[in-house]
Parts: structure tokens; sequence; C-alpha cells
């Protein structure tokens, strides 16, 4: 009966920083120490065939051919380091930017670095004053 050599890697893939693995691994893709190796070792690989790549956008995974980005649809053993195809991105728009109403319209606002409470109207017109300068 022919029996199957198991090649297992016990050294991270990426060529600068070969570090020893927790565990050895059996799968290629997985043979990497920290999630930043896997980024760095496919910034300018095709996650499918692996083959070099330049990059058009900064999300793009996998080169152009019709194979690779079907395998990437299909999400089909990347590793565990790889970030699924139908993973939502934060939003361009932050929540916290910009000016916001106070929190109850009878409340006053208050400046913390002056222990100071102010009403409606004199924020009002210092906001507005200094618009005019």
């Amino acid at each position: 009966m022919t029996e199957f050599v198991q090649t297992l890697r016990h050294y991270c893939r990426n060529p600068r920083c070969r570090m020893k693995l927790k565990a050895p691994v059996e799968n290629p893709r997985e043979a990497f120490c920290t999630k930043g190796c896997h980024a760095s070792f496919y910034l300018h690989r095709c996650l499918a065939c692996e083959a070099e790549m330049e990059r058009k956008r900064d999300d793009q995974k996998v080169c152009r051919k019709a194979k690779c980005r079907n395998t990437w649809k299909a999400g089909q053993g990347f590793g565990r380091h790889a970030v699924p195809p139908d993973a939502k991105l934060a939003s361009k728009t932050l929540d916290f930017i910009g000016s916001k109403p106070p929190a109850k319209p009878d409340r006053p606002w208050y400046i913390v670095a002056a222990g100071v409470a102010i009403s409606a109207n004199t924020f009002h017109c210092a906001t507005a004053g200094s618009s005019l300068i």
C-alpha cells in the first residue's frame, strides 16, 4: 500500500521573518506566525494562485484570472489569516466628526477646560463671531 508523506512546516513562510511556528502545520497557507506576516507576504501576491501581481486598489486580493476570482468568491481554504470576501469594511464617514447639538435643548453647553456652563445663545454668538474673522 502507498503511504503518503506529510510535509510539515516549522517556520513562517514570510521571507523577512522565518520565525519558528508555535506548532508545525501541514497546510502551507497557515504557515505564518502572525496576521502581519500573512499580510506582508500576500501584499504583492494573489491569494488564490500566489503569483506575483501588481495591485490596482488597496482592497484587491486576487489577480484578474477568472479561476482566481471564482475561487475567491467561493471562499475555498485561504488559511486562518485571510479576510473573507463578504467582510464589511468600516464606513468612510466617521460618526464622531462634526458639531453635535446639546444632549437636551433645555440643558446648556458645558465648557470642560474652564469649568463654566454657557447658554445656547452665548455659544451661538461665540461661534458665529469667530467665523466672520
